[in-house]
């Protein structure tokens, strides 16, 4: 890359690092204050009882992605939209506990409380009880957390978005309050399975310096084999209208960062999670045709080091896909080996506990440091999304440790600024430190969600604690990552010497992983035999920096008109062949991404036209195959859409067209056929 090529591509990030820095003394603020509350409601349930929803987050055209952070681009539409998958699961009269799965890059401790305060009133739903997790797809908005610091690094544009965190809390509720209501007689069996050859540990020489590694030479094969290869299942069944045993879906974990999908993409859209999800769910209505849309809630586990094993310069949709469906049919093998094993005899427990890092940095012997730093290999970025020029810059990439005054807190962590410099740039009030930790007990597997992206040797280690801790026989036992928050990385002490991104990125030094081990050990072993136990502050107060991007309201004023007539564009390196046409339509307030938009309708001669369906599917927006985005406004309120069809069906007799469904006073609108 020549000079003045490496200045174009790290300009962007330089001036969005400044302009932040700037911003981050003045703009308004949101302020929040939410009040701990028992529910309200009192069960009389009896017996095991489930109820699922899903609810489209897919946001609308303009809000910046997450993930990359300053790397990443703003979207303009999606490509597969991002759903929140949610399972809410009762045993008799104790609490109940809330699985909820989102195509997001995590949880938000926000979200998390804000929801609980809501629900307390309207369910019996504890607040210890609510499971809020992200897939970690690189590919979604973010700008909802609980502190300031990952509102401003986490996407390309800083700030705390209300109009979106609104959005996302006001459909998790109805979400919630649906899967409650919805509860039904149910049944559960659980079972897991090994993956290999999809995921690859992309940081093998901090991986190398645990002290049961097991290797010392760095040959290639090794990669694929220090991953976490277990996809850990639970099914939930529940009774249908006729009186059979239905799925209901399924709640499973698996290991895999969600950056199939690179940072240059600009639509939303769930990443490798993507088809995994659509596979189960197909199969369940293929098979059982439930009354209900059944889901799939897959959760990322121990990801932190493994990476999918997309092809060289091959990020994108079509390595995406390859790597998705691979696991999808391996998850749909694992469901159908539980059909003889589900049960009502199902306890369910939990143990949940909000430590605030700033007042309890120590248990027993495991200590984090008192004030969180930024290493300089984060700045440097991981393989899946490396910074132009830090990435090989000495001391900004990847292993490039201290080597000497190595025994204060924060160990050999190269510090960026300085030890004294950074807290001026980046107060300590800025970052994460309410930390929330969670035991949960599902029948005989055990999960433990937490606000980090977990390496595989930090989650065995996990869970290999919780393990012997436990005075309840498990099964199965999984780490969901990025739930309720995010905090970024969790390494091993070992791990964190080397100084790798998960290292840089591992803010409160290397006693993270024992203290966080001890946390979930201690909740494993006082986990009640059914039922919920929990421990919340009385209050909490957020005063947030704010920027928002969420669109508002704006009425539109013009009709919907072609602008480009379908066109084929053929294949090529890294490109799916595709339909694409170009029509105007309402504006970005309007145009309810979260509501479907795009189908494709067929014909044979002078016969009607017809609803196009593949293997027994509709062909529309809800698939993984018809991506929307805008590219223009149009004036008075309007604006300009692509429409692409991928992989498109190609019979010689049939005429296609696109259809787009009714908008606000906007009827039914066709392309032209083709």
């Amino acid at each position: 890359m020549k000079p003045k090529q490496i200045v174009k591509k790290i300009q962007p990030y330089l001036i969005s690092i400044f302009l932040i820095l700037m911003a981050m003394s003045c703009g308004t603020v949101a302020e929040y204050k939410i009040s701990y509350k028992k529910p309200e409601i009192v069960s009389k349930t009896r017996g095991l009882v489930a109820g699922i929803s899903k609810v489209d987050l897919t946001p609308p055209p303009g809000l910046p992605l997450a993930g990359y952070s300053k790397m990443a681009e703003t979207e303009k539409g999606f490509r597969t939209r991002i759903y929140a998958r949610i399972f809410y699961i009762r045993k008799d009269a104790n609490e109940p506990v809330v699985l909820i799965q989102s195509d997001l890059l995590s949880g938000s401790l926000l979200i998390h409380h804000l929801l609980a305060e809501r629900l307390a009133s309207k369910t019996d739903i504890s607040f210890g009880g609510i499971v809020f997790a992200g897939t970690h797809t690189h590919s979604a908005p973010a700008n909802f957390y609980d502190n300031n610091f990952y509102n401003e690094f986490a996407s390309n544009k800083p700030g705390f978005d209300k109009g979106w965190t609104d959005f996302v809390l006001d459909r998790l509720t109805n979400g919630v309050e649906e899967a409650y209501k919805s509860a039904k007689p149910a049944k559960i069996a659980s079972g897991k399975t090994a993956i290999w050859g999809l995921t690859r540990n992309r940081s093998l020489d901090a991986y190398r310096a645990n002290k049961n590694s097991g290797f010392e030479e760095l040959k290639p094969e090794i990669q694929y084999q220090a991953i976490n290869p277990d996809l850990v299942m639970i099914r939930i069944d529940a009774q249908d209208k006729d009186g059979r045993y239905k799925p209901l879906g399924a709640f499973s974990t698996f290991s895999v960062h969600g950056t199939t999908v690179p940072d240059s993409n600009d639509v939303a859209n769930a990443d490798v999670f993507a088809y995994p999800t659509r596979i189960l769910e197909k199969k369940i209505r293929r098979d059982f045709k439930p009354s209900w849309d059944p889901i799939h809630a897959l959760n990322n586990s121990t990801h932190g080091d493994n990476s999918p094993d997309y092809r060289e310069d091959m990020q994108g949709f079509i390595e995406s896909r390859r790597i998705g469906e691979a696991i999808g049919e391996e998850a749909a093998k694992l469901f159908d080996s539980l059909q003889n094993s589900l049960s009502t005899d199902a306890n369910l427990s939990f143990n949940t506990r909000e430590v605030d890092l700033y007042e309890n940095q120590k248990i027993g012997d495991a200590e984090v440091c008192d004030r969180p730093y930024v290493g300089t290999a984060l700045t440097g970025g991981a393989e899946d999304g490396l910074t132009p020029v830090l990435n090989w810059l000495p001391f900004f990439a990847e292993g490039w440790p201290r080597w000497f005054l190595t025994g204060g807190c924060q160990g050999h962590k190269r510090i960026v600024g300085f030890k004294y410099l950074q807290p001026i740039v980046l107060p300590k009030s800025k970052f994460p430190h309410k930390l929330l930790l969670q035991s949960v007990k599902i029948a005989d597997t055990l999960l433990l969600p937490v606000p980090f992206e977990v390496t595989k040797e930090s989650g065995k280690r996990f869970v290999d604690e919780a393990l012997k801790s436990s005075p309840q026989p498990i099964k199965n036992a999984s780490v969901i990552s990025c739930a309720n928050g995010y905090f970024g990385y969790v390494t091993t002490p070992e791990e964190y010497t080397r100084q790798h991104y998960e290292g840089g990125h591992t803010l409160y030094g290397p006693g993270t992983q024992p203290f966080l081990q001890a946390h979930l050990a201690d909740l494993t072993k006082n986990l009640p035999a059914a039922g919920g136990k929990e421990s919340f502050p009385a209050s909490w107060n957020y005063e947030l920096d704010r920027s928002d991007r969420f669109p508002e309201a704006e009425k539109s004023e013009g009709v919907r008109e072609l602008v480009d007539s379908p066109e084929l564009i053929l294949a090529e390196e890294n490109l799916e062949k595709h339909w694409v046409f170009r029509y105007k339509d309402v504006g970005v307030s309007e145009i309810s991404l979260h509501e479907s938009l795009v189908s494709i309708e067929y014909k044979e001669g002078t016969s009607d036209w017809k609803e196009l369906t593949h293997e027994g599917e509709p062909v529309d927006d809800k698939g993984v195959d018809i991506e929307v985005k805008k590219t223009s406004n149009s004036g008075k309120g309007m604006a300009v859409y692509q429409v692409r069809w991928y992989n498109p069906e190609q019979i010689a007799k049939r005429k296609y067209r696109f259809v787009i469904r009714p908008r606000v006073g906007q009827a039914k609108f066709v392309s032209p056929e083709f």
